[in-house]
């Protein structure tokens, strides 16, 4: 069952609210109309693409982002409902309502981009914010989406075509509270006629971080038991490019073509820090030095056929190559300075991904009829080598591996109006995959799933403003390609720093969702409510579940068991002029979750693990028309949690970790027609992450616990942007 009082909050909060929208309304003919700001013309875009949509979508513009001025995008989409980042410093992998990012499927012009981390999804923190024209976060997907995102697909949508936007060049430079500086230069340029359109986009940015994390280990009483002081330095240089160009074959063909080119070279410094048992001393340390080179190269081009007025046909070929390496140099030192041991590692991951498909679009009366299949194959090669002290070691224990995944898909969907303000959407996705796996050894593991997902969208108008919303939708969580691995890559082997291995025989989780809305506009769509509830019933659910193996942590991904999860969303944006407070538009948007999962091997219940219950953004947007100004203000909030869950030998952990906010500041002036400004003060109160970590045996006594502190940094940015 619903815990009714996060959630019970989150409506009662949204009907007082909604109250007021109510009385608003009623009295918009008494307001003084005042000159709009590009956020409010963004913003009334945003919901009108909102209403438009077959299925459920939260949709946020160019405008709306940069408000904020914010480097990497993944600074600006912390602010968006629903959305989530693990970890106290880094906005990389993007976690919707709650879950895991492995939930969240990323792409960007509709396209997944292949990454070399372990994960599906492409870390937007590789992606400037500048450079993005709009995020759609589809909740409910049609059949003609990929079959992962349980949570929701985040697409983002990366400015091109030259008829509708301008050329722009931009820098930004800033400074992160005893940390270091930051930077980026973007720019694009677009430029043809009625037969070729030319858009050349793209930026470079880089970073400089200082980080560190102390964790300290208690016994039982209470009594110190060491611990460690870790310290890094971390320095990032990045390139993207993202040209399109767009030529008009003839009257009815029309060709596509994207290249694509990201590149993340990044330099780090580590230093950690082993202290007595008493912690008043270091023990031992180490140093290393760590440059990983990460790269991304493909292209992407489809063909637009018009075979006649009420047939469209598509057809699409994406290349795509990457490769990531990584070089660790490691030196161990004793309390007196002098060096223990030495530790070379060189990593290389190689991916390469092809697919092919076409997709069909037919008028038939009232039915819009979409069918479609495709063919993708993916692979990925690494070779993790070690040297300690001279010596290499045996590659059993080594992350050397080739793993290919083949996806082929047929799909087909039926779009139709059954009566009067309503649009009916019926998929049917299958989806016939295969993965092959070979290890160091060339022992082959081979695993094949066809799995078929339907979709239904409902949309029904109340009124011109009004909407209800319905969808019901069958997806996928597969492994990702590394945990597919059968072998082992080594750390310290502790229960903060385990071993990673993988499992080749875990299987793709299959997930049913279910979501009901309700859509208010309101002040010429400027104003928007937006009530949520939905359900996720998940059957093999994938959990990565660290156990002792002779003495040394190891995680592993593992198909745990069925679980579940309920929750509820709400969004609202309401200029507050009938309050007296002209120019001054409030935002708001929360997200409160509960889940539970039954281990099937233990037969425990349990929520689902690093997992926030509940998520909320408040912020108000000021126009100063005056000063050709806005000032923007932001808080963010995600809530603590306190999990406590079975491990291998009967033994149980309890992770007690603190609620993370922040508060941002802005301003954003219009110097000329064609010149802004942004300045941005960020996280202005640099709350320290806390976590506690308890650890208890087989009769439930505590054995021991840890504490962990990461502090956070405040940054000063200031962005420049021309447009001609």
């Amino acid at each position: 069952m619903l815990n009714k009082h996060p959630i019970g909050l989150i409506l009662s909060l949204s009907g007082i609210l909604f109250s007021n929208v109510l009385f608003a309304e009623e009295n918009e003919l008494d307001v003084v109309t005042v000159t709009a700001s590009a956020i409010d013309d963004s913003a009334q875009l945003a919901n009108l693409a909102k209403q438009n949509a077959l299925n459920g979508q939260t949709i946020i513009m160019a405008e709306q982002l940069n408000q904020f001025g914010d480097q990497p995008l993944g600074d600006a989409l912390r602010r968006v409902s629903g959305v989530h980042f693990d970890g106290a410093n880094r906005a990389r992998e993007i976690q919707l309502r709650g879950l895991g990012a492995e939930y969240t499927q990323v792409t960007i012009n509709g396209r997944r981009i292949i990454d070399s981390s372990s994960s599906r999804s492409v870390q937007v923190d590789r992606i400037p914010s500048s450079m993005v024209e709009r995020i759609e976060i589809i909740h409910t997907p049609l059949a003609s989406n990929d079959g992962q995102g349980a949570a929701g697909t985040v697409n983002i949508v990366l400015k091109q075509g030259h008829e509708y936007l301008p050329n722009q060049v931009g820098i930004g430079m800033g400074s992160l509270q005893d940390n270091g500086q930051i930077g980026d230069a973007t720019f694009q340029y677009s430029t043809g006629n009625d037969r070729v359109s030319v858009t050349l986009a793209g930026g470079i940015q880089q970073q400089r971080r200082n980080e560190s994390q102390d964790e300290l280990e208690y016994a039982a009483d209470g009594q110190a038991d060491g611990g460690e002081i870790k310290t890094n330095e971390r320095r990032y240089e990045q390139i993207n490019l993202i040209p399109t160009v767009d030529i008009t074959l003839n009257n009815a063909n029309r060709l596509s073509i994207e290249p694509t080119f990201l590149q993340t070279i990044e330099f780090r410094n580590d230093v950690k820090k082993s202290l007595t048992d008493d912690q008043s001393t270091v023990e031992e340390y180490s140093k290393e030095f760590r440059k990983r080179t990460r790269q991304n190269t493909g292209l992407y081009t489809e063909l637009n056929t018009q075979i006649s007025d009420n047939i469209e046909l598509k057809s699409f070929i994406d290349w795509q190559d990457g490769y990531e390496d990584t070089t660790r140099d490691q030196d161990d030192f004793d309390e007196q300075n002098a060096q223990t041991d030495t530790k070379q590692r060189e990593q290389s991951v190689d991916l390469n991904l092809m697919k092919i498909g076409f997709r069909a679009k037919h008028i038939v009366g009232q039915h819009a009829l979409e069918y479609g299949l495709g063919l993708s194959q993916e692979t990925r090669e690494e070779d993790n080598s070690e040297v300690k002290n001279g010596v290499k070691k045996d590659p059993s224990i080594d992350s050397i591996y080739e793993i290919t995944e083949s996806i082929n898909h047929l799909y087909v969907q039926d779009s139709l109006s059954l009566f009067e303000g309503n649009s009916t959407t019926f998929g049917l996705r299958a989806e016939d995959s295969t993965t092959e796996t070979i290890d160091f050894a060339d022992d082959s593991t081979t695993k094949r799933t066809t799995s078929f997902l339907p979709s239904f969208n409902l949309k029904q108008a109340i009124d011109d403003s009004s909407y209800v919303r319905l969808g019901v939708a069958k997806t996928l969580r597969r492994p990702d390609l590394r945990s597919l691995s059968p072998t082992i890559s080594e750390e310290d082997g502790t229960f903060s720093d385990p071993d990673t291995a993988g499992n080749p025989n875990a299987t793709p989780e299959s997930i049913l969702g279910v979501d009901l809305s309700f859509e208010h506009y309101f002040y010429d769509n400027n104003g928007l409510v937006s009530l949520s509830v939905f359900d996720r019933s998940f059957e093999d659910k994938l959990e990565t579940i660290t156990t002792n193996i002779d003495g040394r942590f190891v995680a592993t991904p593992e198909n745990t068991g069925d679980g579940s999860m309920q929750g509820a969303e709400v969004e609202f944006r309401l200029p507050l002029n009938s309050i007296g407070l002209n120019n001054v538009t409030g935002w708001f948007n929360a997200t409160a979750v509960e889940t539970e999962v039954k281990i099937t091997s233990t037969g425990e219940k349990r929520r689902f693990l690093d997992q926030p219950d509940h998520l909320g953004n408040l912020g108000f947007d000021w126009n100063l028309a005056t000063f050709n100004s806005t000032v923007g203000l932001s808080i963010n909030y995600a809530s603590g949690y306190d999990q406590k869950h079975e491990l291998s030998d009967g033994s149980f952990e309890k992770n007690i970790v603190d609620s993370n906010s922040r508060v941002d500041l802005s301003i954003r002036s219009e110097i000329t027609k064609n010149t802004s400004i942004n300045l941005t003060a960020l996280n202005l109160f640099a709350k320290t992450a806390k976590r506690e970590d308890r650890f208890f045996d087989s009769s439930n006594a505590l054995d021991s616990y840890s504490t962990t502190e990461e502090p956070t940094y405040r940054s000063i940015y200031l962005k420049l942007n021309h447009t001609f």
